[in-house]
């Protein structure tokens, strides 16, 4: 378990940064423009750039050994994150760079979960996962506190992205500091960038899982855009909606850190479990009749997203074969990807039409739905 707490603080390091430069360059981009629908672009940018660019992020993950993998995306995204300090007075620049960001870290993620059942004991996999869930969602929690935190006190935009450059440097020496073999996989027995696609397409046991999280992420993404209007009815306002965003990563940060022992009982039955804790929680904060109850809610629905996100990698680990598994953990991330924008968009619709507690309700049918079909996964042999 060591090299997988040295894997957790470098990215908790980094992805701290990440956030806090996010939260930096909407600042930034809408402080030069007054434009909302700059902003929007900026997503839309990072959104296309992920989904583009999974395959050849996956093939790059199986055909070069990881270490080097992830220490040249740490590499890649360092320059990135200097050049939006040097641009960060030009919305247009920021908008290109944020993608090209996407671009430059989208190799990092399936190849670290590609490689992790490599470099840690085959008993301790679960427990690993679970580490690094519950620091991602610190890491997404902790940094826009930070950064909203130091923009407020006057630091610059630009400031922020040097820092954000140098916890990529950080994640990087962590990386090169492990000793142990990452493995590499192979493109030879199975060609191509779309080979993890082609093999979740093939395989039920690998399709199930992921066709359930894009279903569960449908859901999220309606969450995301209906949580504002949600608190504003249960009259919490602002904050309101920024204890709600925070609990769904905080409940997320939780159930991640717990999803490492509940592992026993198998990842196929936490899986289902997460997806249905997730529904359970979406439904009573769109049912509360104050604002304590949608906190709560909230809390729970984050717990059970935090369990379903650690039981689906670990699923995935386990039934792909190391000379692709990188591709396929890519192929899953450009699928979620998919599903979250749509239904990011679409949400704002039903909004309109449903309201948000229909909107709540909508989104709470979707995690019941994945946890339905969570449940046809073929349990391991």
């Amino acid at each position: 378990m060591r090299t997988a707490r040295r894997l957790a603080l470098g990215r908790l390091v980094s992805l701290s940064g990440e956030s806090a430069a996010y939260i930096a360059l909407v600042a930034a981009i809408y402080g030069e423009t007054g434009s909302a629908v700059w902003v929007s672009a900026a997503i839309f940018s990072s959104v296309v750039a992920s989904v583009a660019s999974a395959p050849l992020a996956g093939w790059i993950g199986d055909r070069f050994d990881r270490r080097s993998v992830l220490i040249g995306a740490d590499a890649a995204a360092t320059a990135v994150s200097l050049a939006m300090a040097a641009t960060a007075r030009y919305p247009w620049a920021l908008v290109v760079l944020l993608g090209l960001s996407s671009v430059a870290q989208a190799p990092f993620e399936p190849a670290s979960a590609a490689a992790l059942p490599n470099v840690v004991p085959e008993a301790d996999v679960p427990r690993a996962n679970s580490l690094l869930a519950a620091t991602r969602s610190a890491g997404y929690l902790l940094g826009p506190l930070v950064g909203g935190a130091v923009l407020g006190l006057g630091a610059s935009p630009a400031t922020v992205f040097v820092v954000n450059a140098g916890t990529f440097v950080v994640s990087g020496l962590v990386v090169a500091a492990i000793r142990q073999p990452f493995g590499g996989g192979s493109t030879r027995e199975q060609p191509g960038a779309l080979a993890g696609f082609r093999l979740i397409v093939r395989e039920r046991a690998l399709r199930v899982p992921v066709l359930a999280g894009m279903v569960s992420l449908v859901g999220v993404g309606i969450v995301d855009v209906a949580s504002y209007p949600l608190s504003l009815d249960l009259h919490g306002g602002t904050a309101g909606y920024g204890g709600m965003t925070a609990l769904l990563g905080g409940g997320g940060l939780l159930g991640a850190a717990f999803a490492g022992g509940i592992l026993r009982a198998g990842p196929v039955r936490v899986l289902v479990a997460g997806f249905a804790a997730g529904a359970a929680g979406l439904a009573l904060a769109g049912a509360a009749p104050v604002l304590g109850i949608g906190l709560a809610g909230m809390a729970i629905a984050g717990a059970g997203r935090g369990l379903g996100d650690v039981a689906a990698v670990t699923l995935i680990q386990a039934r792909a074969t190391d000379a692709v598994r990188s591709r396929v953990f890519a192929a899953q991330d450009g699928a979620a990807h998919v599903a979250f924008s749509v239904s990011a968009f679409a949400g704002g619709l039903l909004v309109e039409l449903a309201g948000a507690r229909g909107a709540f309700a909508t989104a709470a049918a979707f995690g019941l739905g994945a946890a339905v079909l969570a449940g046809h996964t073929p349990r391991f042999a």
